[in-house]
C-alpha cells in the first residue's frame, strides 16, 4: 500500500478487505440480484435499441451496479 501510516492502512484493511467475510441476509441478496438483474436487462436494450451508437456497455462489469450501491450506502 502506498500509505505510509499503518494506522490508516489497519483502518482500510478492517473497513474494505473484512465486508467480503459478512454475512448477508437473504432480503438483501434478492434485492442485490434484482438490481443485477436489472443492470444486465438495461445493458441489453441500449445495445438492442441503439445498436449503431457508441456506448458504454457492462460486459463483465454487471457486479459493479449493485457493489457500487452497497459502497454509497
Amino acid at each position: 500500500m502506498h500509505i505510509t501510516d499503518k494506522k490508516t492502512q489497519d483502518w482500510i484493511r478492517s473497513r474494505f478487505e473484512g465486508m467480503q467475510y459478512e454475512k448477508i441476509e437473504q432480503k438483501e441478496q434478492v434485492h442485490l440480484y434484482t438490481r443485477l438483474n436489472w443492470a444486465y436487462q438495461f445493458g441489453n436494450f441500449t445495445s438492442q435499441k441503439f445498436n449503431t451508437m457508441k456506448r458504454f456497455g457492462l460486459e463483465g462489469c454487471e457486479s459493479f451496479v449493485p457493489g457500487l450501491k452497497v459502497a454509497i450506502d
